[in-house]
């Protein structure tokens, strides 16, 4: 019998003191088999303790590494987990039942799972499009793509939009087996050479999707950058809303800016909020824009830890540029070098460009 792994003991009130932490906590026990508790979760929100959602994430974790599990009721403070096997791989179904994020539960889950050693097919039922979170748009779009390059091949496909506060929304995610790749460096973006406005509508007539595009082109040709727009309706079954998505490809990298249509946001001001996003993006550098630098850092901290081992000789290193340093991504690396033996590195001021470097530690 294998010794058990010393517990990590975690401050939800550390940095942005949101879900994050119990979110990367959970993906990273999971696939370290490092046990861990956590109090004052969510201890910075309006709404301390576990939403709906996080403790749907928690829960889903603990089936697929069969966790014993704590805490997991919706308003605790204090949580602690323990897996007992690595994960699962096979067909699962997770329901938030709320429009809590679907996408942000699926990042949770995933790079335990495509470590399983075979395939997994999942269905997500919750919020498919909303604020603070990544769309299901931009997990196709932009996050997929992103973390291909490390090795992590999720595909997604879209069955029923879901919005705030109705929620309803379904989408599946294959997840393949996780293969090494040679270290990845996206210092540099290269040229832009396309731009794509995708306006997409559910649950709204076919009119709000034209307005989208439409202001979202004039303003994006108005400061000299032309674009084509996709138009697309999508089934919305018991919530309705708009979604404006500009994704920008460059030679090395892509990127995605985008705002909800909704009953506070007109159709324009969702498309001027995505430009703007974009155009700040623009103005800069990095490659990377502000929340896919979140996102790649759990993924690149696992490339880089040897999961999935590295052929002979290699040493894994991933670095990137980010367009903005967020409380987010620092948080973020502080709980990842609580589980793993890495260097994680993040270079930059708080609200400005910046620069991180994650490899095994010297030595």
């Amino acid at each position: 019998m294998r010794p058990p792994k010393s517990r990590v003991d975690l401050d939800g009130s550390i940095g942005e003191g949101g879900g994050q932490i119990l979110r990367t906590a959970l993906s990273l026990s999971a696939v370290t088999l490092r046990p861990f508790a956590i109090e004052r979760v969510r201890a910075n929100r309006i709404k301390p303790g576990l939403r709906p959602q996080h403790r749907e994430a928690a829960r889903a974790v603990a089936r697929i590494v069969d966790g014993r599990l704590s805490g997991d009721e919706v308003g605790s403070t204090a949580v602690e987990f323990t897996p007992r096997s690595v994960a699962r791989a096979g067909e699962w179904a997770f329901d938030i039942g709320t429009a809590g994020s679907t996408p942000l539960l699926l990042q949770t889950v995933c790079w335990p799972l495509a470590l399983a050693g075979a395939p997994s097919s999942l269905t997500l039922r919750g919020g498919t499009h909303q604020d603070q979170a990544p769309s299901f748009h931009y997990l196709a779009l932009v996050w997929g793509p992103a973390v291909a390059r490390l090795g992590f091949r999720v595909a997604v496909e879209l069955q029923a939009a879901g919005f705030y506060p109705e929620g309803g929304g379904e989408f599946t995610a294959q997840i393949e087996p996780a293969t090494p790749l040679p270290p990845l460096d996206l210092r540099h973006r290269g040229t832009l050479l396309e731009v794509e406005v995708v306006s997409m509508v559910g649950g709204l007539g076919y009119e709000v999707a034209e307005r989208q595009a439409a202001r979202a082109l004039r303003r994006l040709r108005d400061n000299g950058i032309a674009a084509e727009a996709e138009r697309v309706p999508v089934p919305a079954r018991v919530s309705r809303g708009g979604h404006v998505l500009i994704v920008s490809t460059f030679e090395r990298t892509r990127a995605g800016h985008g705002a909800l249509t909704s009953r506070e946001r007109s159709p324009e001001e969702a498309a001027d909020q995505a430009v703007e996003g974009f155009r700040a993006y623009l103005s800069g550098g990095a490659a990377v824009d502000r929340h896919l630098g979140d996102q790649l850092l759990v993924p690149a901290a696992l490339a880089a830890a040897g999961h999935p081992p590295s052929p002979a000789g290699v040493v894994p290193q991933v670095r990137y540029t980010v367009s903005e340093v967020t409380l987010h991504l620092v948080t973020n690396a502080e709980v990842i070098r609580k589980f793993l033996d890495l260097e994680v590195s993040v270079e930059g001021r708080l609200g400005e460009e910046g620069e991180v470097l994650v490899r095994p530690l010297a030595g």
